[in-house]
């Protein structure tokens, strides 16, 4: 059996078919491995059923860390009955982990939502749990509502990935949360300068889902009140969504769709490559917890412009780029303008982003939270 090991608990594991599904929660889990902790990885996957996979409880290993995945792909059903399947899902799986590994002697779950299902079980057997919020609270309900900010004030310790995040949830539920920002996986990004084309372009490149939270049509709003100015330009957009086609319509309709170049879906590995042959990374998200990207832009040297809109406030200062107002294409044109003349000392950027964001420290930071506790992990 597993000696004193934490149980990171998370929405889902990385695969091939799904691999961005829990890839930060299962990077930390990897990072507090690497500095001596044990750790077991479960993930209640209770994603819909149009994301098809395989029922039930399945285990396996991923680089050294033993891994639970149980899962319960179901249909459009209220939120109050998928915390129910949720439930159903942890008291199975706990089960199995018990008889392989024992009782953890902690538990660190990810967002209030997965820890609805570990709080019953974590005061039944005194076993203390911290939760890691990715996510801003969202109205479910008055059940659930009130389930979340009792699961909420039963921690023994909330984390926030940002101050932003932080100062929600103290509204919220009146909590003082810890903040620890997100484990950044920097292993695929890394600072290139001789990739850079010297050929009077600027090359402005975004990523991510193309949903409307992201902000995709601001971005192109933007980018075509940016290129009035007279700037050789070019925008490539990675990722793919709802929205995708209908920013390529808006980019049509303003009569910029020479000037951006779309990828689809993409990997860690593509995006590197990308940031590699751009200038500039920009994101103008309509909310943002915290923000991987800005990070993974900024270890290749890359500057980063994006909006007040939580997370990103934390990442970016005038050291390593601008930001600007919500909802505001002129704002973000008037920033492309700018960010276009600005020198900024890319090695410096890659450095500074390294030392703030590496796992190790990270890792180390969440580790001094179970001791402010008064336990005694790792040791």
């Amino acid at each position: 059996m597993s000696k004193d090991y934490i149980l990171e608990v998370s929405w889902g594991c990385p695969s091939e078919k799904w691999p961005t599904n829990g890839l930060f929660q299962f990077d930390q889990a990897k990072a507090l491995k690497e500095i001596g902790e044990n750790v077991v990885f479960l993930a209640l996957d209770v994603r819909s059923i149009k994301k098809w996979r395989k029922w039930g409880l399945n285990t396996f290993e991923k680089n050294g860390i033993p891994v639970y995945e149980f899962n319960f792909p179901y249909g459009p059903l209220s939120p109050k009955y998928k915390f129910i399947i949720q439930d159903y899902c942890f008291n199975r799986a706990i089960s199995a982990i018990e008889k392989k590994h024992g009782k953890p002697q902690c538990i660190h779950v990810h967002t209030c939502q997965q820890a609805l299902a570990v709080s019953e079980y974590c005061r039944l057997n005194k076993i203390p749990y911290y939760i890691t919020e990715h996510v801003w609270p969202i109205d479910m309900g008055a059940y659930v509502n009130e389930r979340m900010k009792t699961t909420y004030k039963a921690a023994t310790k909330v984390i926030a990935v940002s101050n932003a995040l932080s100062q929600v949830l103290k509204d919220y539920c009146g909590i003082d949360c810890a903040v620890v920002h997100n484990i950044v996986d920097l292993n695929s990004f890394e600072y290139a300068p001789s990739n850079k084309r010297d050929d009077g372009v600027y090359r402005f490149v975004s990523a991510a889902q193309v949903e409307y939270r992201k902000g995709m049509d601001i971005l192109v709003k933007g980018f075509s009140e940016f290129l009035k100015s007279g700037v050789k330009s070019y925008l490539t957009i990675m990722g793919d969504g709802s929205q995708l086609e209908n920013v390529k319509k808006l980019a049509i309709e303003l009569g910029i769709q020479d000037y951006i170049t779309y990828t689809g879906k993409y990997e860690r590995k593509q995006f590197a490559e990308e940031l590699h042959r751009s200038d500039c990374f920009v994101l103008v998200s309509r909310d943002e917890t915290f923000g991987i990207v800005y990070v993974e832009a900024m270890a290749c040297g890359i500057p980063a412009i994006a909006s007040m809109c939580g997370g990103p406030s934390d990442i970016i200062d005038d050291s390593n780029g601008l930001l600007v107002p919500m909802e505001d294409p002129h704002a973000l044109a008037e920033a492309m303008k700018k960010i276009v003349n600005i020198e900024y000392d890319s090695e410096k950027i890659a450095r500074d982003c390294r030392q703030r964001y590496n796992s190790q420290k990270i890792a180390k930071e969440i580790k001094a939270v179970l001791y402010d506790q008064g336990n005694d992990f790792g040791e």
